[in-house]
């Protein structure tokens, strides 16, 4: 059962993943020193071994290899053969270990008991996570959001969050490494200052982490098992490209890039280019158009045909088609419009601040201070939100004042 399912039954459209090969898959599962520990408990078991309240014995209990009988752990005869299918057995660990989290705070004093409680949700927030992030490393310091939120969940106890559920996560990564469901790297420099900058403080977490290739073999298996929309790289070729758009949103670049290319082999240059722009017309986000822009350019000289006639069209769409003519050198800058310029400055401004990186973009441009000026003219959907980030956070307190001054006086008016 995928808990994370039920606990949101309107997840958002799931990233295409790329699963291993079964002989991939299968060499990793052998691998797993964690598989190993379930196997070897259920290998020493003598007919006296009594049922123990750790992570291991529990583990092998949720799993159905093993089973109480007269007070004391026997192995389940009916799923002795599971011990020699490394890979069924892997995917029955992965899909049982929620059942055992109160192991893991019996083993650890430093982790609360009421960890333990609501363990399942637990993991299957953080399982969801690392799956949304498409293979695309998470920092610890973000997931630690998770151990967060858990003691809101229980009611009418006097439950705090803080350093002893922050250590359960650690705890939780620790058997997920071992059992060969996630991969820890850390941070480079560049990244570690992004981190920084995200949390508020210096010196965070240089930890990343992300699930591995089984892992999302596994989880992929468990969520379409329950009925989940969970494509897989390829699977999306044939779709609508609204359909392709909304698992595209938040994909990793590689990810967005394979699946596109599968999608436009699917079709021909024309009808690509037609569907793209039709989708480009309808865009909702700044990620979404530039996402059709992607596939236009893809499709030639019938993209750059379907394109003059959306700029022809006006509006948001227009304006950043325009801005994307004039980068490929199909029009001359000269014949933007001031609308055109600030709308599609402010759309592709937006765009990087969904993808993290709106700072980084304001500082490649001459003039943030005139870039400010841009925004707050534009008649953009996104222009407040925009002013707001750079007002709070940007870290030149020029800038910073010029967009509480333009943000105050669109307010006002």
């Amino acid at each position: 059962m995928c808990e994370a399912c039920e606990l949101e039954p309107d997840l958002p459209a799931l990233p295409p993943v790329q699963l291993p090969s079964a002989a991939e898959a299968l060499a990793a599962a052998e691998r797993s020193p964690g598989l190993a520990d379930l196997r070897r408990y259920v290998a020493e078991l003598d007919g006296t071994s009594k049922p123990g309240r750790t992570l291991l014995p529990r583990w092998a209990e949720a799993c159905g290899l093993v089973r109480v009988l007269k007070g004391t752990h026997v192995p389940m005869k009916k799923n002795a053969k599971l011990l020699k299918q490394p890979l069924e057995l892997w995917a029955r660990a992965f899909e049982a270990l929620g059942e055992a989290g109160y192991g893991i705070a019996v083993e650890d004093d430093e982790v609360p008991f009421e960890f333990g409680m609501l363990f399942p949700d637990f993991l299957s927030g953080l399982q969801m996570t690392l799956y949304s992030a498409g293979g695309t490393p998470m920092p610890l310091e973000l997931l630690y959001g998770l151990a967060d939120e858990m003691p809101s969940l229980l009611t009418g106890l006097d439950v705090h969050g803080g350093s002893q559920w922050h250590h359960g996560l650690r705890v939780t990564l620790a058997v997920l490494d071992r059992f060969g469901a996630i991969e820890r790297s850390e941070a480079g420099e560049e990244d570690l200052a992004k981190i920084a900058e995200a949390v508020g403080r210096p010196g965070p977490d240089p930890t990343l982490v992300r699930l591995t290739p089984l892992a999302f073999w596994a989880l992929n298996r468990m969520l379409r098992a329950e009925g989940v929309d969970a494509p897989v790289i390829g699977e999306l070729a044939a779709a609508p490209f609204e359909t392709l758009a909304d698992h595209l949103t938040e994909a990793s670049p590689e990810v967005a890039e394979a699946e596109l290319a599968a999608w436009l082999a699917h079709r021909s240059p024309a009808d690509a280019a037609t569907e793209a722009a039709g989708f480009l017309r309808e865009a909702e986000s700044p990620a979404q158009r530039l996402l059709a822009l992607l596939a236009l350019e893809a499709t030639g000289a019938v993209g750059v045909a379907a394109a003059r006639t959306v700029r022809e069209e006006g509006g948001i769409a227009g304006a950043v088609t325009a801005a994307w003519l004039v980068e490929r050198g199909e029009i001359a800058a000269g014949t933007l419009t001031a609308d055109e310029m600030s709308l599609g400055m402010t759309d592709h401004l937006a765009a990087m601040d969904d993808f993290g990186v709106l700072f980084a973009e304001l500082e490649a441009l001459d003039d943030p201070l005139a870039v400010v000026g841009v925004i707050a003219a534009a008649d953009h959907p996104d222009r407040l939100r925009l002013l707001d980030v750079i007002a709070q956070e940007h870290p030149d307190n020029k800038v910073a004042k010029q967009a509480r001054k333009a943000r105050f006086t669109l307010r006002r008016n």
